[in-house]
Formats: C-alpha cells, structure tokens, sequence
C-alpha cells in the first residue's frame, strides 16, 4: 500500500506521520542545498534485526564504537554516557528501548550522533549504538511507502518500506521526551 508523501530536507512525512529535525550542526551544509519537495536525503540506520530510516539532516556524525562510561542506577537502554566534539551524550539502545534484549556488539559497531528535533531540549545531540555502517539513500515518492500496520510502540511513526527494504521511521521527539524524563526524574 502506498500513501502521499511530504517531504522537505528536514523531515520525512508520510500522510500525517512525520520525522522532523532541526539541526544544530552549523557546519553541516551537506543536507540544506535546495531539493524537491518529494525526495530527502536520508540514512539507513542499521539495528540487530531492524533499519530506521531517518532524513540526513538528522544525523551529526557516525563515530567507531566506543566503550560508554556507565550511569548509575539508569535503565538498560540509557548504555551510559561518550565523549564526542568535547561534549558527554548520552548513548542508547533503541533496541532496549523497544523493550527488546539489548543486542549483542557486532564487529561493525558504529556510534550514531544524533541532532536534537525539540528546540526545547536542554541536550544539542544524543548517540544511538548502531550495528553497521549506515548507507545513504534518496527517498522519494517513487521509493517510499508506509506499511498498513500500525505501530505498537509510540517509539515509532510507522512501519515503511524503501527500495522494498522493510524500514522503521522513529519518533524522535518521542525518544529525546523519554531521555529528559529519564534525566528529570
């Protein structure tokens, strides 16, 4: 099934569903170049046994795995804290997050570092473990279709397809809420 897309370089929409960023990178250009309204530049992210699907703008860095210094008495899918640009982000298992078992390390591990998409946040940017080495990939309406099963976790806007790779498109506003509850108490 394929539903309309809205698409900008800053967020991924399909129908009333959307993935918005609002990058604080300033050096970052690679994203702001002027694109059709129907196609985003975007990132495949790796998991265990997942890919999220998320616009290029809303990626800072893709940093080698490095070993987080742990929180205290934080949940399981809070890994702990990396140093990155001079800075302590939190990284998390979007895995764990999901209430799924907190993978494994693979070989290929990477470290994601996310923009913040709520301009409210009191964070710039956050981490994500990721299994792989993401790839980029042009979405657009030809390319991308949402699936008609509805998500069981408000973690995610949808399920989708892209290139007919079966895709998840987070809710990012929803994950950086979840952080700051952690955080605040």
């Amino acid at each position: 099934m394929t539903f309309p897309l809205e698409m900008t370089t800053n967020q991924l929409s399909i129908s009333n569903i959307r993935a918005e960023t609002h990058p604080h990178d300033d050096d970052d250009k690679a994203g702001s170049h002027a694109q059709s309204s129907n196609q985003v530049p975007s990132i495949l992210i790796p998991l265990q046994e997942q890919v999220l699907l998320l616009p290029r703008t809303a990626i800072a860095e893709i940093i080698p795995y490095l070993k987080p210094k742990s929180l205290p008495n934080a949940p399981r899918w809070l890994c702990g804290t990396v140093r990155w640009r001079e800075q302590l982000l939190l990284l998390v298992s979007f895995e764990a997050l999901q209430k799924k078992p907190v993978p494994a390390l693979s070989n290929h591990a990477h470290i994601v570092i996310l923009n913040t998409v709520r301009k409210d946040s009191n964070r710039k940017f956050y981490a994500l473990i990721i299994q792989n080495i993401p790839q980029l990939i042009l979405a657009h309406t030809n390319n991308l279709s949402a699936s008609p099963k509805a998500p069981n976790s408000p973690l995610l806007y949808c399920y989708a397809e892209i290139n007919q790779i079966p895709v998840l498109i987070p809710n990012l506003e929803y994950l950086e809420k979840t952080l700051q509850r952690c955080l605040t108490g």
